[in-house]
């Protein structure tokens, strides 16, 4: 127990303590007693705590005081002692008063709650746990004061660091959301104290296959489904499944998709993380419903061969393989068949040659003649146009010796000259391929060799024939020599043309058309063919469009697996590269269609765009790679750069260098995309090449190829791909195009 001094004032109490000494008159008792005054007149006190007040009594005539008496108005709110000293007990206020004699003096007290330690530290246990997705946990969170004291009764706030793994409730249950690693923290009065919890993925247990048995014809494909499971049996969701097939030679699988290849039976096995399901799949022979024979007619000379190919087929006229094929002539006298469909001819005449396979029959009609004269000679062979990768050829039909067009055999060897024989090589890509069918006789033919190297000299030379090369061909005389040289390559990227290489398209729009791109326009934009810009060796361009005072687009569309591409895989970007080209050409005042490459006052929103790679035709930061454009107030001042298309999560601008402060109107721009999504790991990379000079190689990044869903194909749009306010047209000439799966132009190959 201790004594304090008053530390503050009670208001509530102040009006009220106005008693004062009382003067009894000359009939009291203790007439010596003038007053009594206690000090101070208004205080505060502590439950638990004491204070000291003091009496003083004033006596006449010198005397000496008289005693003091202390009583309190509310002993459950606080006692005082026959000295003075008030202790508080409850909450409240009251009056303590000293008396003495007939006189007396009151001092208004207040008792108040003394004030509660502050938090000075919170642990939360556990401080580590795990816990699976879907799975919930509770911490406790103990808060102490300076002394170690627990604390009950205050206010606790709870917090995760990443509520997209775990979030918490404010009584401090976890509720795991998604794998990966959170932070805890529970905080009180300003301190706080944390816990880390690890969420894990629930553990698959088991995988069911469905359907559990199925049939399936051979060369027909069925689905089967795997779906993971956890120890409740509840399907569990994003979780690798491999497949493999008991008998590859029955039926094989990928992906759940069962290919049967011959009758029988085999199991499909489905595993993740090692629990395994299966079905079982039985394989039946498709019947025979029809049988074609190709070529459907056909000529033969006496005493030469002719080889038919027959072809069953099921009722849907898929090919069937594997099925036996018996051969037979309608008149041996004319021509003779083996029973591979070897024809010979054996006189002049008409033959119906039969091919039966399980009771279907197919046939083709064979004429056979006497020899002929020998097939012309082409003595005007010449270049017609090169490109850094290609070289067309012109020539004049000649006959082939029995009044029909000939065939011509084209070889091409480097160099200003050639000799026919081991140094040449026959024409294997492009319409120049080897054998080259004739179409009339005395008309002016063209066809291209593609897959030259740049900067190169070749010759070329072909000699004319009829009947089949290797079989029963028969040759005129070799034609004169032509030589071209091919162009520069842009940045010496390879060509492509070995095994496994596939073009996807490549055109530069010499016929005046898109050829297998479309066109891509709104808001009054369009696309025609010109002759104002062209790549050499062609003779037209596509001059695409968009009007001024709007937002528009007018642009070439190369859409994987749709229209011209139909027939192509719809994402060939997958797990393995993809490399598109362009040559395109900015029109004169292209800057103006923007108010110019700086920002200022006429062109706060303008910019325009000349590419974009999405899946299906979407809006922005939808899906997809990239998109190359500019625009000078929302982008700075650097000329076309290329960024994500992906651009709210990473608006990073990568610049094409020397586009800025002019864009070199009327001059070739020559860009190389290289595209790669890597779908094991969930990511992709992309790489940009601008005439020559890599602008961008990209770490692999998981939003950069995403399709977000859509199953509607990987599109290229080039060109005036799109105008927003403009101030004047803008036109763009697209030049070319390419898509292959292997290095071009300046392109190189994924690392």
């Amino acid at each position: 127990m201790y004594v304090r001094k008053v530390l503050a004032l009670s208001a509530a109490l102040l009006g009220s303590a106005c008693e004062v000494p009382v003067d009894t008159g000359t009939s009291n008792p203790d007439f010596g007693v003038v007053s009594v005054a206690i000090q101070p007149k208004t205080a505060t006190v502590l439950v638990g705590d004491s204070l000291q007040l003091s009496a003083s009594v004033l006596m006449s005539n010198n005397r000496p005081p008289n005693s003091v008496n202390w009583t309190t108005t509310n002993s459950g709110l606080a006692t005082v002692s026959s000295g003075g000293v008030v202790r508080g007990r409850a909450a409240g206020g009251l009056f303590i008063r000293a008396s003495s004699g007939s006189k007396r003096d009151s001092a208004a007290v207040t008792v108040v709650d003394p004030s509660p330690a502050p938090v000075a530290s919170v642990s939360v246990a556990p401080g580590t746990v795990t816990v699976t997705v879907g799975g919930t946990v509770s911490l406790v969170a103990t808060l102490k004061d300076a002394n170690g004291t627990t604390l009950a009764g205050r206010a606790i706030t709870w917090a995760s660091s990443n509520a997209g793994v775990a979030t918490v409730n404010g009584t401090g249950v976890v509720s795991a959301a998604a794998v990966g690693a959170a932070t805890i923290t529970a905080t009180s009065e300003g301190q706080s104290g944390t816990a880390t919890v690890s969420v894990t993925a629930v553990p698959v247990a088991s995988v069911s296959v469905s359907p559990a048995t199925a049939s399936v014809q051979a060369g027909q494909t069925v689905h089967l489904t795997a779906t993971p499971k956890d120890a409740n049996g509840a399907a569990l969701s994003g979780r690798t499944v491999t497949w493999a097939s008991s008998n590859g030679g029955v039926a094989t699988v990928s992906g759940g998709v069962v290919s049967g290849v011959a009758a029988g039976s085999v199991t499909i096995t489905a595993t993740s993380e090692g629990q395994s399901g299966s079905a079982t799949v039985s394989v039946t022979a498709v019947p025979v419903a029809s049988v074609s024979v190709s070529p459907a007619t056909a000529s033969v000379q006496a005493g030469q061969t002719l080889q038919l190919t027959a072809t069953p087929k099921d009722a849907s006229g898929s090919p069937l393989n594997g099925r036996a094929v018996t051969w037979t002539s309608s008149n041996g006298g004319v021509a003779a068949v083996s029973g591979t469909g070897l024809v010979t001819g054996v006189a002049a005449g008409s033959a119906t040659i039969t091919a039966t396979s399980e009771g279907q029959s197919g046939s083709a009609t064979v004429a056979v003649t006497v020899p002929a004269s020998a097939p012309g000679m082409v003595g005007d062979l010449a270049v017609a146009a090169t490109t850094d990768s290609s070289v067309t050829l012109r020539f004049t039909e000649v006959d082939g010796g029995t009044g029909a067009p000939a065939s011509y055999d084209i070889r091409y060897a480097t160099g200003s000259t050639l000799s026919w024989g081991a140094n040449t090589t026959s024409v294997s890509r492009g319409t120049c391929a080897t054998p080259v069918a004739g179409t009339a006789i005395g008309a002016s033919r063209t066809c291209t060799v593609l897959g030259l190297g740049g900067s190169t000299t070749y010759s070329f030379e072909l000699v004319a024939f009829r009947g089949t090369l290797s079989v029963n061909a028969v040759f005129g005389s070799l034609s004169n020599v032509a030589s071209g040289t091919t162009g520069a390559a842009p940045g010496g990227g390879g060509g492509g043309g070995g095994p496994g290489q596939v073009t996807y398209y490549r055109t530069n729009f010499t016929n005046g058309t898109t050829g297998p791109l479309d066109v891509y326009a709104y808001n009054g934009g369009s696309c025609t063919s010109s002759t104002d810009y062209v790549d050499p060796g062609s003779a037209h361009s596509i001059k695409c469009t968009i009007p001024a005072n709007t937002s528009g687009a007018a642009a070439l569309q190369a859409w994987f697996g749709n229209g011209g591409l139909a027939n192509v895989p719809k994402d060939p970007s997958l797990d393995q590269d993809l490399f598109e080209e362009v040559r395109f050409v900015l029109a004169p005042g292209a800057a103006n269609a923007i108010g110019g490459t700086s920002c200022n006052s006429s062109n706060p929103t303008s910019q325009f765009k000349v590419h974009k790679s999405v899946y299906g035709q979407v809006g922005s930061a939808k899906n997809g790679w990239v998109m190359s454009d500019i625009g000078p107030c929302s982008d700075g001042n650097i000329g076309i750069f290329s960024e994500p298309e992906m651009w709210t999560i990473n608006g990073q601008a990568y610049a094409w260098p020397g586009t800025y402060p002019s864009l070199h109107e009327g001059t070739v721009y020559d860009v190389v995309y290289r595209y790669h999504r890597y779908t094991a790991q969930g990511c992709g990379t992309i790489a940009i090449w601008f005439n020559g000079t890599k602008v961008m190689d990209s770490p692999c990044w998981s939003y950069m190829g995403t399709t977000n869903g859509s199953a509607e194909g990987l599109l290229f749009w080039d060109g005036a791909t799109y105008l927003q306010a403009g101030l004047t047209p803008l036109v763009v000439y697209n030049l070319f195009a390419q898509a292959t799966n292997y290095p071009i132009g300046a392109g190189t190959a994924s690392p």
